[in-house]
């Protein structure tokens, strides 16, 4: 009886035992559950948490560049962007009532931002994403499309300039040609033409008379010619009877000296011959002729020789040996073989060159040959200029359209291609940045209230990069001149009548019509001047809100050949209200800028973008806003960490052997503001 009750006893343990275990191990597994439940909720929660913490970080966003600006940065300075989002999210990981049980209470154990963007980074890139953000919602294809047809004129112009370009070259080899031969004129025949008036040197290779004194014995066939030049001979050859002096002998030695100069020249001529032989058709007679002509100064080494051995000769003692030595070698001297062409030549008061016009006139600069009151143009000016550019190192070389109206002008140097580069690829992305600057920004036609700026011509400073608005407006209005020019020059090449002037013109300048191709180049560049006025006239007329056609027909010029001599503000600007008032369908100031904006790098144009919005934000009272510091988005990483609730059971602490005490997940996101 006994044995049985212990026996009872000891099932009785064992069941309780048993029991006990298994009701651990069912807690267990429910406290697990529980707890990886509240896990999974947990990491949500610090995935939300950390998330709308940044966010709230983001809408601390610069007001006052949102406000002018329509753009969404934040500003990298005062209390750190990991500190505010710690602020944030300590709210939301501390909630709950003191003495309750929070099963979502947590602590925050490191916040972290790293990989931000800032403005300029990617060449501005957050820049143009928030700007097409901003324009989408107010520009459509169809607009882009519109713009792009209105201005597709304009860009053809390239090709044209490029072909007048390649003209004016090959016109300038074959007048090099007559370069030479006026030089050579002058050392063999010792002729000059310039200025109308026709004159001789004292010294020069034909001067020496060994026949008749005639012209035809110097190839002579111009009687204005041969009078300058007969009176400069010497005779001395004719009269060896006679002992020549020591002037004889020093004009003998002068002359080799011409001889040495003249055969340098027949080298280069030779060199551009070849260079330009079989290029043009239009000069195929003159080069023909060319070719004879320098087949005939082979006679420059023969006489070189004659002059030599009369050194010679009268280096030794006079003797009546030596004076027939003279006369048999002089009868060999050859002053009728090379021949010039003076076809034309005669004595006048000379032609005004146009070039000498505009290049003093242009002198005064740009603005005040087509603005009306240049008194009004702005002063404003910063020091410095294209910062953001040169700080992201963004190499692009300014070209100085000014200088290609110069470079005419006293050069001959003609560059008109290369206003426009290459929009080949323009998108509707450039096209979103460039109405963007057109609505928010200033310029020289259209002004913005309520907001100090620091230059005023904005447009003009993102196409230019000037220190200055008047440099500025100045390098806008020589782009717009420049595209005009070849436009106009189209018009004006058509009319054959102002070419026959033209022509006319440049034979005066010339002074013969001997020199043909030297001609024509005269007569292109007399005809790009005619068509540089013209665009000055153009340039006046779009600055006064006038319709100027893009294309012109010749009819439609509204400068004269002598007007051309008459480059004053007054005179351009008052020819250009001749053009009626714009309407609609005009193309004016604001659409040449939109060309010279797409014609921009697009990164050089959001970096100056940057600098006008720093500069301005600084003169309105925010003195330490950096544009470039402006952050647009970044990364966000965050680790939280959970006390455990369900596994703070001692007795499954002993059977897992270890404490449960918290547990930490990480989170890391990026946000920014697209």
């Amino acid at each position: 009886m006994q044995t049985l009750k212990k026996s009872l006893v000891k099932k009785k343990g064992s069941i309780t035992v048993f029991l006990s275990l298994s009701g651990i191990l069912i807690m267990a597994l429910l406290g697990t559950l529980l707890e990886t439940a509240r896990y999974t909720v947990c990491a949500n929660h610090a995935i939300r948490t950390l998330g709308t913490s940044t966010e709230a970080l983001l809408t601390e966003y610069s007001r006052p560049l949102y406000d002018n600006y329509g753009l969404f940065f934040i500003e990298n300075n005062g209390t750190s962007f990991e500190n505010v989002i710690a602020n944030y999210a300590g709210d939301t990981m501390e909630c709950g009532r003191s003495g309750t049980m929070n099963f979502f209470q947590g602590e925050i154990r490191k916040i972290s931002v790293t990989n931000k963007v800032f403005a300029g980074e990617n060449k501005g890139d957050p820049i143009q994403q928030e700007i097409n953000q901003y324009m989408l919602r107010t520009l459509t294809k169809k607009q882009f499309k519109k713009w792009l047809g209105n201005s597709k004129e304009l860009q053809k112009t390239e090709e044209k300039a490029e072909e007048i370009e390649t003209m004016v070259e090959e016109e300038k080899e074959a007048a090099e040609l007559d370069q030479q031969l006026l030089e050579l004129m002058r050392l063999i025949d010792g002729i000059s033409v310039s200025g109308g008036k026709v004159s001789c040197e004292k010294t020069f290779i034909k001067m020496f008379v060994t026949k008749d004194k005639k012209s035809t014995s110097f190839g002579i066939t111009e009687p204005l010619v041969w009078k300058k030049m007969k009176s400069n001979l010497d005779e001395t050859p004719l009269n060896f009877d006679k002992k020549p002096g020591n002037a004889f002998r020093k004009k003998v030695k002068k002359v080799l000296g011409l001889i040495d100069k003249a055969q340098k020249r027949e080298r280069e001529l030779q060199k551009g011959y070849k260079k330009i032989s079989g290029k043009t058709e239009e000069f195929a007679d003159y080069n023909k002729r060319m070719k004879q002509f320098m087949g005939s100064l082979s006679v420059l080494e023969h006489n070189r020789e004659i002059l030599e051995k009369t050194d010679a000769l009268m280096s030794d003692e006079w003797t009546s040996q030596v004076q027939g030595e003279l006369e048999n070698l002089w009868k060999d001297y050859d002053t009728d073989s090379i021949v010039f062409d003076y076809t034309g030549v005669e004595e006048k008061g000379g032609g005004k060159n146009p070039l000498d016009e505009l290049s003093q006139s242009f002198s005064k600069g740009m603005i005040s040959l087509v603005y009306e009151q240049p008194s009004k143009i702005s002063k404003k000016e910063t020091q410095k200029s294209d910062v953001y550019r040169k700080l992201y190192k963004e190499d692009e070389k300014e070209k100085n359209y000014e200088n290609r109206v110069t470079d005419l002008a006293k050069e001959e140097k003609v560059e008109l291609s290369g206003v426009l580069g290459d929009m080949g690829s323009y998108s509707m992305d450039e096209f979103c940045l460039d109405s963007y600057i057109a609505d928010r920004f200033s310029s020289f036609t259209e002004d913005i209230d309520g907001w100090k700026k620091t230059l005023d011509y904005q447009w003009e400073y993102i196409i230019a990069g000037k220190n200055s608005d008047v440099e500025n407006l100045n390098a806008v209005l020589n782009r717009i001149l420049l595209l005009r020019t070849v436009a106009n020059f189209a018009a004006i090449y058509k009319d054959e009548a102002k070419k026959t002037e033209a022509y006319g013109a440049a034979a005066a300048i010339v002074g013969f019509s001997g020199m043909e191709p030297l001609i024509r180049l005269t007569q292109t560049l007399i005809l790009l001047v005619w068509s540089m006025v013209e665009s000055m006239v153009d340039v006046a007329g779009i600055l006064q809100a006038r319709h100027v056609p893009v294309v012109k027909k010749p009819s439609q010029v509204l400068t004269t050949f002598p007007e051309i001599f008459i480059i004053t503000g007054k005179a351009i600007t008052k020819r250009a209200k001749k053009f009626k008032k714009a309407g609609k369908t005009s193309f004016g100031y604001r659409d040449y800028i939109m060309l010279f904006l797409a014609a921009t790098k697009q990164s050089t144009r959001r970096y100056r973008l940057m600098d006008l919005i720093e500069w301005d934000m600084r003169k309105n009272g925010y003195n330490r806003f950096q544009f470039g510091n402006c952050v647009f988005s970044m990364q966000v990483e965050g680790v939280f960490s959970f006390p455990t609730k369900f596994f703070r059971f001692s007795t499954i602490e002993e059977m897992l052997d270890r404490q449960g005490q918290e547990y930490q997940y990480c989170v890391s996101l990026t946000r920014g503001y697209l």
